[in-house]
């Protein structure tokens, strides 16, 4: 059994105790039973499994290293990082806003990294169904971010891809920073210049390494940066650098543009703004750490308010063979409810003015949230998870001058009789 390095001065360190590492005959499908798929990747599967003795619910992610499909140097590749992520969650386990890492195995083919259940999901899919979060909500929600990311930087990791999709949702209180695959030590003094992370996330610094030889490189600030993007997006439903050209949108990260656009800013308060602004500082030397977050004034109405204790909630996945008669029904069923809610404005006895809607249906704050959230509860999965993040394309609406004239020449092409250019 391998040996576990463990800080014993938090104060859950001992269900560090509850991890343990395998040799191959031992076994993974001896210990547990596997269960339905959760998420597949490249080269790995997440499935849920059972732990036999306990009877307890896990995610394990299977990965595959062996040079049947695919390159030696490629399977090798696989087998480091991953042995790197687990060795990684080891120095972290016990902290409640860090994925915890539950047991490990290792077989000449696969390899076996089983985790506690998130049976909420990912956060970025909470966000879809609403859109935005309250202040209130986001508090809680980045004061855990910040606890999480100052336990890792006191240990000296830094995560390096911090995103709504890399924090998983244990139940409606609890979340936790998981897929330490980019993570890595980094000693005190020392920069690192390698490239990681999702482009609408990157820091200036980062990126500046990728385009000067020159640069400076980059160290633990950059998981700061990525804090204020996930603060503003879950505040404000749309991340604050986005550019259909991918190019562009780097060249406004690292001039640091973006602002506080929309009339839904309005009803946030000047503290959280700040908070915001103070963690997308380009000047490093400038930009608040997460231990400084927790202190700040935006922070201050929860400082004494005690940690909840989370509850486990075990979902199953549902018969497949009536999932797509599921799916209509609940697509019908939001857009009943939207429809119900927006007849109940007539009501209201504030006047809203037809005309003024028309052009500016977001105007009134209630419409759009109810708007925009059954929007996403239907075509939330049109945004792109992948290379870059997407998100505002669902409200780039407006198409744009040049794609409208060749829009409009093309109909007239089509219209019998159209004169010809």
């Amino acid at each position: 059994m391998g040996v576990l390095v463990v800080d014993t001065d938090h104060e859950d360190s001992d269900e560090s105790h509850n991890y343990s590492s395998h040799q191959e005959e031992q076994g993974f499908n001896a210990a547990y039973e596997s269960k339905e798929v959760l998420g597949r990747g490249l080269a790995s599967t997440v499935r849920r499994c059972i732990e036999k003795g306990s009877g307890q619910h896990f995610a394990v992610k299977i990965v595959d290293v062996s040079t049947e499909k695919q390159s030696e140097h490629e399977a090798k590749r696989l087998l480091e990082e991953t042995i790197s992520e687990v060795e990684i969650l080891r120095q972290l386990i016990g902290h409640p806003s860090i994925i915890k890492i539950h047991d490990f195995y290792q077989t000449p083919s696969f390899l076996f990294a089983v985790f506690e259940m998130a049976p909420k999901g990912e956060l970025f899919d909470q966000l879809n169904a609403t859109v935005t979060v309250s202040e209130k909500k986001a508090r809680r929600l980045m004061k855990q971010l910040f606890d999480g990311v100052e336990y890792m930087h006191a240990r000296h990791i830094v995560h390096r891809d911090l995103k709504l999709e890399n924090i998983l949702c244990i139940d409606d209180e609890r979340i936790v920073i998981s897929d330490f695959g980019f993570a890595t030590r980094i000693p005190p003094g020392q920069k690192l210049r390698d490239l990681c992370g999702t482009p609408g996330y990157l820091a200036p610094e980062t990126i500046r390494c990728q385009m000067y030889d020159n640069a400076e490189g980059y160290s633990l600030e950059v998981d700061e940066w990525a804090l204020g993007v996930i603060m503003y997006t879950l505040l404000a439903g749309y991340a604050p650098f986005y550019h259909r050209k991918q190019l562009m949108m780097l060249r406004i990260i690292q001039q640091g543009k973006y602002e506080f656009r929309n009339e839904q800013w309005n009803n946030i308060t000047p503290d959280a703004k700040n908070l915001i602004s103070q963690l997308l500082q380009v000047d490093v030397t400038k930009r608040i750490t997460s231990k400084e977050c927790l202190t700040h004034e935006w922070m201050v109405p929860i400082a004494q308010q005690p940690a909840p204790v989370p509850t486990v909630q075990v979902e199953l996945v549902k018969d497949q063979r009536s999932e797509k008669a599921r799916k209509r029904f609940k697509t019908a069923i939001i857009w009943v409810r939207f429809f119900q809610r927006l007849a109940k404005y007539k009501y209201l006895k504030t006047v809203i003015d037809r005309d003024v809607l028309r052009k500016r249906p977001f105007r009134d704050r209630d419409i759009r949230h109810e708007a925009e959230s059954s929007m996403f509860s239907v075509y939330g999965h049109w945004v792109n998870r992948g290379f870059y993040y997407s998100r505002d394309m669902l409200f780039a609406n407006k198409p744009r001058p040049k794609f409208a004239k060749k829009t409009q020449e093309s109909e007239q092409l089509k219209v019998p009789g159209a004169p010809s250019k």
